[in-house]
């Protein structure tokens, strides 16, 4: 058999980090490790992952440079059932949605806080900020987006017991099918 028949290769994050070398590694899984992930290390900036076929991994991506949140590559199954297919839709739909929630609010927190510096430093251009003037920004960006963080956290359970729940019906799927060829042969 060919090894190229038993590759599956995958570009991932393309022009997404612009900051990265231009290197290009190759990850393989050896029979050995018995680890469901590999990371990519930070500095790839578009690294090629090369997988067989037959191994089921996700690929955790470097930390996006504004949400800090690693991005994750999910392995789609070959013969992946309706349930499988709707756990893996919501993971990556609660990703995405994760991704953008925290890169909008960190954009927003480094903007007010360049302000609130920016400000400090009109009134005396040779002043050195403390640490108790930055806590006086920290708690009032708090104290301002409290409601937003609520909203956010509410938002994630929800979304994470439905994850839970896919999960628990793809265990249950997984289980009663291999209980089926069991009894069958």
């Amino acid at each position: 058999m060919a090894l190229g028949e038993n590759i599956i290769k995958s570009v991932f994050y393309g022009n997404r980090y612009q900051n990265v070398s231009k290197s290009i590694k190759v990850l393989k899984r050896y029979k050995s490790s018995k680890t469901t992930g590999i990371p990519v290390e930070k500095q790839l900036e578009t690294p090629i992952i090369v997988m067989r076929e037959q191994d089921q991994v996700e690929v955790i991506g470097p930390p996006d440079p504004v949400s800090n949140l690693r991005p994750i590559m999910r392995n789609m199954l070959p013969n992946e059932t309706a349930l499988q297919t709707k756990l893996r839709e919501m993971q990556n739909d609660t990703e995405e949605w994760n991704q953008n929630f925290w890169a909008n609010h960190n954009k927003k927190f480094m903007k007010e806080k360049q302000d609130f510096i920016n400000m400090l430093l009109r009134q005396d251009k040779d002043k050195q900020i403390t640490p108790d003037e930055m806590s006086e920004f920290y708690k009032r960006f708090l104290d301002e987006n409290w409601k937003t963080h609520v909203t956010y956290n509410k938002e994630w359970y929800i979304r994470n017991l439905s994850i839970l729940w896919y999960s628990i019906g793809t265990h249950i799927e997984k289980h009663i099918g291999s209980l089926q060829k069991k009894f069958v042969q």
